[in-house]
């Protein structure tokens, strides 16, 4: 699993509307001038705390929110389920000083595409941004080491599994492992577009769409591991 893809090759994106929301003016000020660097870019608000950035949502058009977990008052996570209930397309991006399995879990689960700790350089900040707005996931280097420990646990709180099959099972504890769909191909003697059914399948019984919450969920599933033939 890539935890810091490459950037899109397309073109540039156009007419970004991006708010930041964070407690600390300063931050608010560098991400700014970060992210109005980009080419098609532009931040129309931010705000200080939940309530806030609630208030400007309601009456501004947003395609990025950039979003700390702390702040006073409502929490990161609580905000971000509240303000996809209000604009429901929006595409979030954590940009945090606080990242622990618990946060990671929280933001993958409530379909964040990137999360970024604020020790990250701003060139892996520029790179989530941009890789958030193509609709595509990223994560910096600890919440990548972080995704990778919560895959790599057996927790004791297992969650109900869906009603896979045995190979559904064996390609989903691949796809855990990082593995492509051509990869997992070729170790299974099939071919590239029987995994990529069997990976179709996978999404629609239990309804994640991304490699990291499928991850997760093999993970307290108690899957990864039972690597099934």
């Amino acid at each position: 699993m890539s935890f810091l893809p490459s950037p899109s090759q397309s073109a540039a994106p156009q007419n970004i509307k991006v708010v930041i929301v964070d407690d600390h003016g300063a931050i608010i000020e560098m991400m700014t001038q970060v992210v109005e660097s980009l080419p098609g870019f532009k931040v129309v608000g931010h705000a200080l705390n939940g309530e806030a950035a609630l208030d400007l949502c309601r009456s501004q058009e947003v395609d990025i929110i950039i979003l700390d977990l702390v702040m006073p008052g409502m929490s990161g996570l609580s905000l971000m389920h509240d303000l996809k209930a209000l604009v429901p397309k929006v595409r979030v991006m954590i940009f945090t000083g606080s990242l622990n399995p618990a946060a990671v879990r929280g933001a993958i689960t409530a379909g964040v595409l990137g999360v970024v700790e604020k020790m990250a350089s701003l060139d892996v900040f520029r790179a989530a941004l941009q890789a958030v707005a193509a609709g595509q996931e990223y994560y910096g280097p600890l919440a990548g080491r972080l995704i990778k420990t919560l895959v790599s646990r057996n927790p004791e709180d297992k969650v109900a599994s869906a009603e896979l099959t045995k190979r559904e099972k064996t390609i989903l504890c691949h796809v855990a492992q990082g593995m492509s769909s051509k990869e997992i191909a070729v170790k299974l003697g099939v071919s590239v577009h029987t995994v990529i059914n069997h990976r179709t399948n996978l999404m629609k019984k239990t309804g994640l769409r991304r490699v990291a919450q499928l991850s997760l969920y093999a993970a307290q599933s108690g899957l990864v591991g039972e690597i099934m033939q």
